[in-house]
């Protein structure tokens, strides 16, 4: 079995898209930056994102059954750090409007989709969500931020 710190050494050589996954409980805004994202299907279209099982998003996407996938833009660098912390205020100073569903849809952003929960899988320490999209934006102008060798790039 390969040691853990030569299997991330080894997939830091792939680089992936850097979105924050959001949701809406009671009012409440949560959300968190994740790399592990993928479009799943065309027809429907689906999303499959994968979230910790502690993570304080994934128990709230449980409840309300609706997420929102935000692909940060090149210039988002400290967006993509802030989400990723455990500041309990991540929305406060971060410009964003309700979706359709309800969750926070970040602005400035490369592209949006907004989904119903439509299935999951757990696995190990992370769970696997699948989600129907519902509505998308997208803006080809904006260059996606990147994660690639543990750094951020756009």
């Amino acid at each position: 079995m390969p040691d853990p710190a030569a299997f991330r050494s080894a997939c830091a050589q792939f680089p992936t898209g850097v979105v924050v996954v959001t949701t809406t409980v009671d009012g409440k805004p949560y959300g968190v930056t994740v790399n592990a994202f993928t479009s799943l299907t065309l027809e429907p279209p689906q999303v499959l994102v994968c979230l910790a099982a502690t993570s304080r998003t994934w128990s709230a996407i449980e409840r309300s059954g609706v997420f929102a996938v935000n692909v940060l833009a090149s210039d988002q660098a400290a967006t993509a750090k802030l989400f990723a912390s455990k500041d309990p205020d991540k929305f406060v100073g971060v410009d964003h409007v309700p979706g359709v569903l309800g969750a926070p849809l970040l602005t400035g952003t490369a592209a949006r989709f907004e989904c119903e929960l439509a299935g999951t899988l757990r696995n190990n320490s992370h769970w696997m969500l699948i989600g129907r999209v519902v509505s998308l934006t997208s803006d080809p102008s904006r260059e996606s931020l990147l994660f690639v060798r543990g750094r951020l790039t756009g």
